[in-house]
């Protein structure tokens, strides 16, 4: 049976958004497109995706402020979103060199989460990280909508 969840993938890197697209089809999601910002919203909109992985620097409208305004629109912000982007990559253990660069990686990381996202991945990703990512803040966003019922059962 194939898995009906749908994602929309925004980037305006075309070959990127042909990889994500390629590697999530193949484990049944559906999956939209958008290149900038501003598609972005226009899709969300139309198409109801279950999750929105979503670049940072794009034309027309970064990808912090499509996320603000997803998150502002009543239609859009219970849309999970995970940014992937090449912003924000942080070693595990900064040097004393590499300390201030370090430091704004983190804040990039920071600005995603405080414009809406839930998940931040940093380019390059695997396959398999990606997919794990996908999957566990699709599972997240599902909990997060169930409630315990009076018999203790999860209900939806």
């Amino acid at each position: 049976m194939k898995n009906q969840t749908r994602i929309l993938v925004v980037d305006d890197n075309r070959s990127l958004v042909r990889i994500v697209e390629g590697i999530l089809q193949r484990i049944g999601y559906e999956i939209i497109t958008a290149y900038d910002g501003v598609e972005a919203l226009d899709q969300a909109r139309l198409k109801k995706p279950d999750l929105i992985i979503l670049d940072i620097v794009m034309p027309n409208m970064d990808g912090y402020e499509a996320a603000r305004r997803l998150q502002s629109d009543p239609a859009t912000a219970p849309i999970p979103i995970l940014m992937l982007t090449v912003k924000g990559h942080v070693e595990e253990d900064p040097t004393p060199d590499t300390l201030r660069e370090w430091q704004g990686k983190v804040r990039e990381r920071m600005a995603g989460f405080d414009a809406g996202a839930v998940e931040f991945m940093s380019k390059p990703v695997t396959a398999k990280e990606l997919v794990n990512k996908v999957k566990a803040v699709l599972w997240m966003n599902r909990v997060k909508g169930r409630r315990q019922g009076s018999d203790g059962q999860w209900v939806d």
